[in-house]
């Protein structure tokens, strides 16, 4: 009878353990899920973001984005830091909110007075640059678009 009652605390506790172990799982692969999502989401966007640069300015020779960032209501806004470097040795960094939705590049950086010669400098090389840019995205991954 005693053996009995062991062999039962033991079955127990095997399927308490296993019920442990499938949540971890579950709980593990909808983070990596979610995670991927976010990866892709924000790829999504610094395709968009590389494609408007190079469809406003002239002479990009490189794109780094950092510290993506959207709304926690993931939203058509979204903003990064970006360091442009231009085939004249020009690099401007600058914090960027971009919507995907309307291909619209705003930057709160070049309101600020001590900006203003970053912010003529983008003005005189409004254009479009045909040839291809490499990009250093937010994941450190590297590319070219």
């Amino acid at each position: 009878m005693n053996n009995s009652n062991n062999k039962k605390t033991h079955k127990r506790l095997l399927i308490v353990l296993l019920l442990v172990a499938i949540t971890a799982g579950g709980v593990s692969i909808f983070s990596m899920l979610g995670k991927s999502q976010e990866e892709r989401r924000n790829r999504e966007y610094e395709v968009s973001l590389v494609n408007a640069l190079k469809n406003s300015y002239e002479g990009i020779e490189e794109v780094h984005i950092t510290d993506p960032s959207y709304a926690s209501i993931p939203s058509d806004s979204w903003g990064a830091k970006v360091k442009i470097f231009f085939s004249d040795s020009k690099q401007l960094s600058y914090i960027i909110a971009f919507n995907k939705q309307n291909n619209e590049i705003r930057s709160r950086d070049f309101q600020n007075n001590s900006r203003k010669d970053d912010n003529q400098y983008l003005i005189n090389h409004r254009g479009i640059t045909e040839k291809n840019v490499k990009v250093i995205y937010s994941n450190g991954e590297t590319g070219e678009q």
